[in-house]
């Protein structure tokens, strides 16, 4: 239960806090609503795992151990955020919309996989909780899993639980315009730190 309580308590800030997924998905809740934005949801939700199972298995450390490999990964994610961010900058949504999202499941899984950010995590939280002996890698890739799609959900239904207050199309114009200029600043700020 201690293990379980300190995984929780080191995920759960890195998850809940803002970041390029967390800032999309609370966009897409605010514009589209919680229906339109699921796929985008599940391909975080997919791409979590995968990634997850693959680290597990000792690929993260090909991606960890070359510069070039995690350069070529943070700049693709840099070039990749900017691309959604002007997805919302772009967005004409109307206050009776009901189309589809144009973020698609390959958008959510894409926005994980050249997250470098997302690798360290995991990273992190294998070394701290998969010791020699212990029989414990699915609870940490299915935890792992549950964590950021606990995570995610409170994002998407939070923006969601707002999109009543903006029922105008120009408020919602004004409310994509801000989601995607606070992806470029999150892209900004990773171009600016250098990984």
């Amino acid at each position: 239960m201690q293990n379980v309580l300190a995984f929780l308590g080191l995920l759960l800030p890195l998850t809940l806090s803002p970041g390029p997924a967390t800032i999309t998905l609370a966009g897409l809740g605010l514009s589209k609503g919680i229906a339109p934005a699921l796929p985008f949801y599940f391909g975080l939700i997919l791409s979590t795992f995968l990634i997850a199972t693959a680290s597990g298995l000792g690929l993260n450390e090909v991606f960890l151990a070359s510069t070039v490999v995690y350069d070529v990964i943070r700049y693709a994610g840099i070039g990749y955020i900017v691309y959604l961010a002007l997805k919302f900058i772009r967005a004409r949504p109307t206050a009776s919309q009901t189309t589809e999202s144009e973020h698609r499941l390959y958008d959510g899984m894409l926005l994980t996989a050249l997250n470098p950010k997302f690798y360290v995590m995991v990273t992190v939280v294998f070394s701290q909780f998969l010791k020699p002996g212990q029989n414990v890698l699915w609870f940490l890739i299915f935890g792992l899993t549950a964590v950021i799609a606990f995570s995610g959900f409170i994002w998407l239904a939070a923006g969601a639980s707002l999109r009543p207050l903006l029922r105008s199309e120009r408020a919602l114009r004004i409310q994509t315009v801000v989601f995607g200029v606070l992806l470029l600043i999150v892209a900004a700020y990773m171009l600016l730190k250098g990984g």
